[in-house]
């Protein structure tokens, strides 16, 4: 603890008593120059200005301190002296301690964002916003598979990395996306893929989506990790890739050396397929998870991310 601060009491205690000193002394004076045949308005003026001062340092100091309590009591916003980002709860319904997975636990390293971010997946999957709001908007989510941490890893990883820029544009990061399924290292969500039914009302894939809708979000990037991938990682796009995906694949490409193609089918439930169906530029981004050590795969991740969010203007 700062023994440095002081608290709001002793704050407004100071300079209270110190405003009654000048008032007392002020009005003290005025009655005596009122009384004197020699009214010396300079030394009136001076009082008044005194007793001023004394109301602006005592007032400065009750918002000064208020503002400061609310900001501390305040656990869904981090403001920094560079750019403010927000935090906040995403869906309460699907909360979950990511911590029981063994490799978020070991891979993660724990700062105060990050332990912050970790307590507030009890409550529900969280989303952070970074940016000042002039530019693209873009939302990137990691760990709708629960049983991907490499994801996961990399977007913490990602979230360190930018915490403190500032940058034109709106980043939208939701970096666990149903905690509870990573908490228990499972790939379904109650007895379903996830990535298959974010066309249904109510799933966490669908809320992602029409978040992304309602938000005007322009590109949304879907985060996995899984077996039988290119040690480089590997961009999914859609089967009619817009020019826009296309480009943003490119880039990446370009950046990392990784590979990309299209599934067999685009699936309505998938996020990625149902985001662009609504007009919102997306891919997937995967990287192995089963046959390479778990940071080679998370670093495969991080540079894909990396590439992609600086294609669009960020850090």
């Amino acid at each position: 603890m700062n023994t440095n601060i002081i608290t709001l009491n002793q704050y407004l205690n100071e300079y209270f008593i110190k405003f009654e000193v000048i008032k007392i002394i002020g009005y003290k004076q005025l009655l005596i120059n009122k009384n004197n045949r020699r009214f010396n308005h300079k030394k009136v003026i001076l009082i008044l200005i005194l007793i001023s001062l004394g109301s602006v340092i005592l007032s400065g100091g009750v918002s000064a301190a208020t503002i400061s309590n609310n900001q501390t009591n305040d656990s869904s916003q981090f403001n920094n002296c560079h750019n403010p980002y927000h935090i906040s709860i995403f869906d309460s319904s699907i909360g979950g301690n990511v911590l029981s997975n063994t490799a978020i636990t070991q891979y993660i390293s724990r700062t105060d964002l990050s332990n912050k971010i970790f307590n507030m997946t009890n409550q529900g999957s969280i989303i952070l916003k970074f940016g000042n709001g002039n530019g693209p908007k873009v939302l990137i989510c990691a760990g709708v598979h629960g049983n991907e941490p490499q994801a996961n890893i990399a977007i913490m990883q990602y979230i360190e990395f930018i915490k403190d820029k500032n940058f034109n544009g709106t980043l939208y990061i939701i970096p666990f996306a149903i905690p509870q399924d990573t908490a228990l290292n499972t790939r379904y969500y109650n007895g379903s893929d996830p990535n298959r039914i974010a066309n249904i009302n109510g799933t966490p894939g669908w809320k992602i989506v029409q978040f992304a809708k309602n938000h005007g979000i322009n590109y949304l990037i879907d985060v996995h990790s899984g077996g039988g991938v290119d040690a480089n990682g590997f961009i999914y796009i859609n089967s009619k890739s817009t020019n826009n995906e296309k480009k943003l694949v490119s880039y990446i490409v370009s950046k990392t050396n990784c590979s990309t193609g299209v599934e067999d089918t685009d699936d309505p439930g998938m996020i990625r397929y149902s985001a662009h169906q609504y007009g919102i530029n997306s891919i997937t981004l995967e990287t192995e998870r089963d046959n390479i050590p778990v940071m080679d795969a998370v670093n495969a991740e991080y540079k894909m991310i990396h590439a992609g969010t600086k294609y669009l203007g960020f850090p």
